[in-house]
């Protein structure tokens, strides 16, 4: 039976703290025992059954794993390529037959995209696999939900852990949320510089720097 690894992320839009991959290898026939119980895209799951499932979950998955990727490092590269990077030392290392992939690209980008995806995965010496990558591949692949899962729940866990360390609500991380903006702008206010989790490049961040030293030029 073919073993599929799903791949997916979470985070990627998020002003603070980390994106996180998520990474689910299971055999094929085990996706209808994963999809009973209950596994979804993350999005559409309470933060109480995303829970529940990372603990069920590796009850049926041969392996899973996450990649946290840190602000600093999603400052200073692209994160197209830092996604390629990250899903072609997964594929390398767990070695599955089939790489299911949430494709963070537009549909008409999606084939080359894969052909990029398999160029890079051929440059490491891994040939012989199967691809499949669509734009909501964790509403239909299992094995890419329960990556999904994976990604969201320790993207949660460590932003929680970011915000007992900053000592103030932050939010959801994402630049839509007012909380994640008050404390924004808040931060630069008395500091004048950023914390290690903020994606300082984001445009949020620069908007911010760029209001602050206007209203100082004309205070």
């Amino acid at each position: 039976m073919p073993i599929r690894l799903g791949i997916d992320e979470a985070g990627r839009g998020c002003v603070l703290g980390p994106l996180v991959f998520g990474a689910c290898l299971i055999e094929e026939s085990d996706e209808p025992t994963l999809r009973d119980m209950g596994v979804r895209d993350s999005k559409k799951l309470t933060k109480d059954k995303r829970n529940d499932l990372k603990g069920r979950i590796p009850d049926v998955a041969i392996r899973w794993e996450t990649v946290a990727i840190e602000p600093a490092v999603i400052d200073a590269e692209n994160l197209g390529i830092i996604g390629k990077r990250v899903i072609v030392d997964l594929a390398a290392r767990l070695k599955p037959d089939v790489l299911v992939l949430d494709a963070p690209v537009q549909p008409s980008g999606i084939p080359n995209y894969v052909k990029d995806i398999r160029e890079r995965l051929a440059a490491v010496g891994v040939m012989e696999i199967e691809i499949i990558a669509e734009n909501g591949a964790d509403d239909t692949y299992m094995c890419c939900a329960a990556a999904s899962v994976f990604a969201k729940t320790t993207r949660d866990e460590r932003l929680q852990g970011i915000e007992l360390e900053a000592g103030v609500p932050l939010g959801s991380g994402y630049p839509g949320d007012p909380k994640t903006t008050h404390f924004l702008r808040d931060h630069w206010t008395r500091e004048r510089k950023w914390p290690s989790f903020v994606r300082t490049k984001w445009d949020t961040c620069r908007r911010i720097v760029a209001e602050s030293a206007q209203g100082q030029l004309f205070s």
